[in-house]
């Protein structure tokens, strides 16, 4: 059915029919309505909850930071003190080696007649001990320092593990110190151990050295002096180092030449009469007052010997304690020990003794200085004519006074 004055259109599919212009349209008042309560609440929520983890993943991420960051110095704190402990350690074992390298040289040098064998057998003891501890010393410093290298990370997890293994390195490097700081108190007691030994073996040399001087008496002045002063040196010796090795090597190289010194002049004595010199050296040197004295013999001494009779000259030197050279007649030995023989020895002896007297009178006069001998035996008690008198007539009361001041 057609109409006319109005057009029909067809709504096409899926949209709603347009009413035509020629009706009228119907116009309603809408109002929109307000979001509820509980929406808004809800977005403030979300929006607290998500700011809320935002600062929480922000708070963690710093906290790895700090963490991080601590365990780094913690490491380097730890390598630091190991590094220094390696150190120290490094230095005592310097140390270490030049004491027990020179303890071995002392023990290799100190024979039976030098020292006190015990405190030798003590020293080498403790020595093998103090040797353990530095092979000790050598394994805590097998251990390789920590470099305290450390690349901080940017994620959060691989800052917490980082964290963790800078934690076990420095665990590991605070338990390397403390073992190399034990390694080397160890080693540092031990070498005290050593220095304590040591300076009981330098004090037993007096008493060795004087009995070996004893023992080897004839020794020619030089010998003697020179045993004496490596004996005096290594008993100033406080501590097992080189220059004490070296002191020992010299004291058993002198203490060679001393015995090889007393052979020799004991082969030159040698024949019937060597007993007898020998007590009549022995009874010079009871009564020199410390001289060293030398003891030569000659069939004619200051032209009389034989069947003539006794003669004997002396010279004296102040020089390293004093010392003095005895040149004697085989006929001495001969008319020993008759008053005479006993005299003349005495009155060389009273030359011998100016060495450490010689302030007293003029020694630089001959003449004083045969009055001064024969003096000398007379003050010791001697009137037999050999003692000086015969040759120098009496000497005044005066220096015989003196000489009596001399012993």
């Amino acid at each position: 059915m057609e109409q006319s004055g109005a057009a029909v259109t067809e709504p096409r599919p899926g949209e709603e029919a347009t009413p035509p212009l020629s009706q009228p349209i119907a116009h309603e008042h809408a109002v929109p309505r307000r979001p509820r309560r509980a929406a808004v609440v809800g977005w403030i929520v979300g929006i607290g909850l998500v700011v809320l983890v935002a600062v929480g993943i922000a708070f963690v991420h710093t906290s790895a930071h700090r963490g991080f960051d601590a365990a780094a110095n913690e490491l380097a704190d730890a390598a630091e003190a190991e590094w220094q402990a390696q150190r120290s350690l490094e230095g005592t074992e310097s140390i270490a080696d030049a004491t027990l390298t020179a303890s071995e040289q002392i023990v290799a040098s100190a024979a039976d007649d030098l020292v006190d064998p015990a405190a030798r057998s003590a020293l080498a003891e403790i020595g093998a001990t103090a040797s353990e501890a530095r092979h000790g010393a050598s394994t805590a410093l097998e251990n390789e320092v920590d470099d305290a290298f450390a690349l901080k990370p940017f994620w959060t997890w691989e800052l917490f593990a980082g964290a963790s293994d800078l934690d076990r390195r420095a665990t590991v490097a605070a338990a390397d110190a403390a073992e190399l700081t034990g390694a080397e108190s160890t080693l540092e007691d031990s070498l005290d151990a050593v220095s304590e030994a040591a300076a009981t073996l330098f004090a037993s040399t007096p008493p060795a050295s004087a009995a070996l001087e004893a023992a080897n008496v004839s020794a020619r002045t030089g010998a003697v002096q020179d045993f004496r002063d490596a004996a005096a040196d290594v008993a100033q010796q406080t501590r097992a180092d080189s220059d004490a090795a070296v002191a020992f090597s010299v004291y058993a190289a002198r203490a060679g030449t001393l015995k090889e010194s007393a052979q020799q002049e004991l082969a030159e004595k040698a024949g019937p009469l060597l007993a007898t010199r020998l007590e009549i050296e022995a009874y010079a040197r009871s009564i020199s007052g410390g001289v060293l004295l030398d003891f030569d013999w000659a069939p004619f001494v200051a032209g009389t010997g034989g069947d003539a009779g006794i003669g004997g000259t002396a010279t004296w030197d102040s020089a390293r304690g004093g010392s003095s050279t005895i040149t004697l007649s085989h006929s001495v030995a001969q008319w020993w020990p008759s008053a005479d023989a006993r005299a003349l020895v005495t009155h060389e002896v009273g030359h011998s003794i100016t060495s450490k007297c010689h302030a007293l009178f003029d020694s630089q006069d001959p003449d004083a200085n045969e009055e001064w001998a024969t003096a000398w035996a007379i003050s010791m008690g001697h009137t037999a004519e050999g003692n000086g008198v015969q040759a120098y007539g009496y000497p005044s009361q005066a220096m015989t006074d003196l000489a009596a001041t001399c012993r």
